[in-house]
């Protein structure tokens, strides 16, 4: 039994040592005609995406790859164009068991693709990060770990990202982003706003639209430019909001643990204690509703 182990051992370092003599690095070029009311769906198993608009009708897309040779050689990459635009493929055949070695070796897999700024594109990796920018038109993008960046786009935007964090700066349009356990940060944007996260702080800056971000445990801060509609709500982080000294709200904050702080003149108050504050800023206007299971709440003034 000792001795057909160690046989296998000697045969897995073999492998391994193999592989790496054998890496390699190799490209992938294409370009397709992209006719207007198209639109690009791109799905990998592995590597990173980056998506760029430019004002060309064709998509252009680059691939850098780098690994073992027996990565490469397993790794299939499809581009075809059809009467509803542009779909790109990237998947790894299968091989013997000891492929799966390859994946505790390096290797890299970079995606760029250039679309018609009115494409919408819709983009899935199982790990790489993923980033948008410079598109008129929605996009949707998933991975299942990677970073997320989206930039400069106007129309709707729906992300996720398994665990990675997630950042957007300049969207205008209906805003959805997500992680099941990282940061997500959004700038200079409008448009009405859904953030979801398992456990990592949410930051929002110059923001004006309808707002509704939830994190199971991270802090929120919110610097926003208006109120349309605030939901604020943190398993046990601290939530800072601050607005406009011109803002009307109805305003109700509770905590569970920490305490309650604004420095806004109330109109009316229903509520005041030390976890929680309920009344009317400006003599009312759209709901402002913060919660925090334990951390504190503080509500000021932009400077």
């Amino acid at each position: 039994m000792a001795r057909s182990t160690v046989r296998l051992l000697v045969l897995i370092a073999a492998t391994l040592l193999t592989s790496v003599a054998t890496a390699a690095q190799k490209s992938y070029d294409r370009q397709l005609a992209a006719p207007a009311g198209g639109h690009l769906r791109f799905h990998t198993q592995v590597g990173s995406v980056t998506v760029v608009g430019h004002s060309a009708r064709d998509v252009t897309i680059h691939a850098d790859l780098q690994g073992p040779r027996s990565f490469l050689d397993r790794l299939h990459i499809s581009a075809r164009q059809s009467a509803s635009g542009v779909r790109i493929s990237a998947h790894l055949a299968h091989g013997s068991w000891f492929h799966w070695f390859d994946f505790g070796l390096h290797h890299r897999v970079r995606f760029t693709v250039e679309v018609p700024r009115d494409y919408p594109v819709e983009l899935r990796t199982s790990g790489g990060s993923l980033e948008v920018q410079d598109l008129n038109a929605p996009v949707r993008a998933w991975t299942s770990g990677g970073r997320v960046r989206m930039q400069d786009i106007t129309g709707r935007v729906k992300a996720h990202t398994s665990g990675g964090n997630v950042e957007a700066n300049q969207l205008n349009g209906p805003i959805q982003l997500s992680s099941s356990g990282g940061s997500i940060h959004i700038t200079n944007s409008t448009g009405t706003l859904e953030l979801h996260t398992a456990g990592g702080n949410i930051r929002i800056r110059n923001v004006d639209g309808r707002i509704h971000a939830v994190t199971s445990g991270g802090d929120i801060s919110a610097a926003l430019r208006s109120n349309h509609g605030i939901s604020l709500r943190s398993g046990g982080g601290d939530i800072t909001l601050l607005l406009p000294l011109s803002t009307h709200a109805s305003l109700d904050a509770k905590t569970g643990g920490g305490s309650v702080s604004s420095e806004f003149p109330f109109s009316t108050t229903q509520i005041v204690s030390g976890s929680h504050l309920q009344g009317t800023i400006g003599g009312g206007g759209a709901p402002i509703s913060l919660y925090s299971g334990g951390g504190d709440i503080r509500i000021r003034p932009e400077n």
